[in-house]
């Protein structure tokens, strides 16, 4: 059975695991753990982690930090459920915008983020490393006149 959970100590392996095959540079195991305001959540089917998301909210804003998808499991719809869950689940508690960084080059999840209705809204000059590249920043706004969920 699929399930979306907090993330708890015992992930942090499995996270860290799945963050070093998708990112370069990862994240450090700390700034999973020691973020103020920051929430972890995974998907998990059958005690299988399968991909988090990490994200922190300030008034009535949501920033989503880090999101990834175990490769094994990518292609199979996992990333566009743990978001939709994700921003569903905010939405409910008030959030009517949302705000996120990505690669320019990585398109794949350029085109997930404009499924949700994410719009580019600038750029971070050299903002990652390893490679150096941009990072397009993108924002989602909740219409408060119709604020249903996703």
């Amino acid at each position: 059975m699929r399930v979306i959970r907090l993330m708890q100590d015992s992930d942090l392996d499995e996270v860290i695991r799945i963050e070093n095959q998708v990112f370069h540079p990862p994240w450090p195991k700390e700034a999973f753990m020691e973020a103020p305001c920051t929430y972890s959540w995974v998907i998990c089917e059958d005690e299988v982690l399968q991909g988090y998301i990490v994200y922190h909210t300030v008034l009535d804003e949501g920033v989503i930090l880090n999101f990834a998808i175990d490769p094994k499991f990518q292609h199979q719809g996992l990333g566009t459920y743990l978001l939709k869950e994700t921003l569903n689940y905010l939405i409910d508690n008030g959030i009517q915008m949302f705000f996120l960084d990505v690669r320019t080059s990585n398109m794949v999840a350029q085109d997930l983020y404009k499924k949700f209705d994410f719009h580019p809204i600038g750029k971070r000059k050299n903002y990652y490393s390893e490679p150096i590249e941009d990072a397009i920043v993108m924002v989602k706004y909740i219409d408060e006149r119709n604020n249903e969920n996703i």
